[in-house]
């Protein structure tokens, strides 16, 4: 509650003040510009004094415009009283200079919000010189020119043009510095700075003026191109905000000189209105040539300034991300290497600047190359894994992303991030799907994709051996199924221990294991019956004051040219069956 309270009490004083201003403001500056550009029955060269109007409704709510107006108004009455004498007329001149700045403030409104940055563009240049300069001047000077007529009988056709040209020129060359002072942009402008910027600055300025009173004070040398050659400069230099303090120079500077007769002008032409008409067209292009430079200048060193600015966040992004990136350009060449490359593929960053893409294949790995390759053939993944030359128990993962302008391919990026981690867990999470939970032998999945892959690349004998644990139910069901548990463990172990490591061991499901093994079936079988007598002769468990004894029944098969996977198995089995039907615990190779 506190704080709106605060915010309307804060509202009201700004608005408070933005009347007084305008009021003061308005009244001074016009009774200035008509003692100095006026006889005091024609309009002025220059009409200033509503540019501050309509700063300060461009700087202002909406909900503060009519006060400002009304305060303008009282100033412009109270201005035109003292230079040219009480007369009904003056109230006329008045409401046509609050309607004409109304008028201009409500088009520009609609493109400049309050505190907004004013004219900082090309288009918004261009909707100034439009509205400001030409639609509301114009109706403004229709207007007044006909209270001109009717009261001083002045000529409609020249007061017009003289009438338009003022307020024009007011308008365009007042505005945007008197805004830049309401809203503190020339004092924040000022306080950024440091020492030798400012000094700079006001070098350039005074310089600046110092060429614009020798040049309008000058009758018989016409340079008149030389001021705008040092405002141009200023606009390159300085940006808008000095453009502003520049066309506000030479607009004041001018103005006295041409009204004196004293000018440059007074060669060219010796009626005072002519001169009067020709230093307006004169402000007016320099007014439409330097504005649009100036917010050409703003915009593109806003652009570069926030292009800066996102650089910089760029690099602080990738100094502390764990990825590292490589940029290459059309001719597949690395433009820009940054990130963590170093220690994702232990090759320095700087050595990879320069480098064509297959250099940097050679460096890193050959899998960039083929990732590079997938762009052209749309045939290869966009992402892939591989193992750095320079690191090979890390695993990089790298993306690649094509970078287009006006549909048009001009390079390419590759990203590259550690998976050691989660290429790891991967591996993890597969083995576990492949193993037995109970006894940690390969499970009927995990034992089917190794006995496929043998197959498919066997360069020597194969056997095939199925084993059953002889009347496990009885064993389950006698001592429970922790004791069957504990013999399905032993089990396994014992199967591993009678193998080699080139054998491949797993349980098919219950009490029916099998083993692949890497050799010819007598081997298998002597293998297979070294095991059964192991099992035999040695307890696995004992249930109270029983000993538990396991027997296996085992069938093997040698896999021969030919043969199938579901012919090995089936072979394997018929043996197993012989086995079983001659009394178990026994050991029997395929014919």
């Amino acid at each position: 509650m506190d704080g709106a309270r605060e915010k309307i009490s804060a509202s009201s004083g700004q608005e408070m003040w933005s009347c007084v201003i305008a009021a003061l403001g308005y009244c001074l500056i016009a009774t200035l510009t008509i003692h100095t550009t006026s006889n005091g029955h024609s309009h002025a060269t220059v009409w200033p004094a509503d540019a501050l109007i309509l700063a300060l409704l461009l700087k202002s709510q909406r909900s503060a415009w009519r006060a400002i107006l009304l305060c303008g108004w009282i100033g412009n009455l109270v201005a035109n009283a003292i230079t040219r004498g009480p007369s009904f007329s003056l109230a006329f001149y008045g409401g046509i200079n609050m309607a004409q700045v109304a008028f201009a403030g409500h088009l520009l409104a609609r493109h400049v919000k309050p505190g907004g940055d004013f004219l900082g563009n090309t288009r918004a240049s261009g909707q100034f010189l439009l509205y400001a300069g030409f639609i509301a001047p114009l109706l403004g000077a229709i207007a007044g020119s006909v209270v001109s007529h009717l009261s001083f009988g002045e000529p409609f056709g020249e007061s017009v043009l003289r009438w338009f040209s003022g307020s024009s020129l007011g308008l365009l060359i007042g505005t945007p510095m008197l805004l830049a002072i309401l809203d503190g942009s020339y004092l924040r402008c000022y306080q950024s700075k440091t020492l030798a910027q400012r000094a700079e600055t006001l070098a350039m300025l005074g310089a600046h003026g110092l060429l614009c009173v020798a040049v309008f004070g000058l009758a018989r040398f016409p340079i008149l191109f030389l001021p705008m050659s040092s405002l141009l400069l200023i606009s390159f230099r300085l940006g808008r905000l000095g453009t502003f303090a520049g066309i506000a120079i030479i607009a004041l500077v001018g103005a006295v000189t041409t009204f004196a007769g004293t000018g440059p002008l007074s060669v060219i032409v010796i009626d005072p209105f002519a001169q009067a008409f020709y230093f307006q067209v004169y402000l007016g292009v320099l007014l439409c040539t330097a504005l649009p430079v100036a917010a050409t200048v703003t915009s593109r060193a806003s652009a570069l300034a926030e292009l800066a600015a996102h650089q910089e966040a760029l690099q602080l992004i990738l100094a502390n991300a764990p990825e590292g990136i490589l940029s290459f350009d059309e001719t597949r060449t690395c433009r820009w290497a940054d990130g963590q490359l170093e220690s994702l593929t232990n090759v320095p960053q700087a050595a990879l600047v320069g480098l064509t893409i297959e250099e940097a294949a050679a460096l890193i790995s050959p899998s960039l190359l083929l990732l590079a390759q997938g762009l052209e053939d749309q045939e290869t993944p966009a992402i892939i894994d591989f193992a750095p030359e320079g690191l090979p128990s890390r695993t990089v993962e790298a993306s690649i992303g094509v970078v287009r302008q006006d549909e048009r391919r001009v390079g390419m990026i590759i990203t590259l991030r550690d998976i050691s981690e989660r290429k790891s867990r991967e591996v993890k999470m597969s083995i576990l799907a492949k193993t037995d939970d109970l006894t940690r032998v390969l499970n009927r999945k995990g034992f089917r994709e190794q006995l496929i892959y043998a197959l498919d690349h066997a360069t020597g004998p194969l056997t095939l051996a199925l084993i059953d644990v002889d009347r496990f139910k009885v064993i389950n069901d006698t001592h429970g199924h922790p004791v069957g548990d504990k013999v399905l463990e032993t089990v396994a172990q014992r199967l591993q221990a009678g193998s080699r490591a080139t054998d491949t061991v797993g349980r098919l499901g219950g009490d029916e294991f099998a083993i692949l093994f890497d050799c010819d079936v007598a081997i298998a079988t002597a293998a297979c019956e070294r095991i059964a007598q192991t099992l035999r002769s040695t307890p696995i468990a004992d249930a109270g004051r029983f000993p538990i004894r396991v027997s296996l029944s085992c069938g093997l098969a040698q896999l021969h040219p030919g043969m199938t996977r579901s012919d090995l198995f089936e072979a394997a089995d018929a043996a197993l069956y012989d086995v079983k039907r001659n009394g178990r615990d026994g050991v029997r190779a395929a014919a």
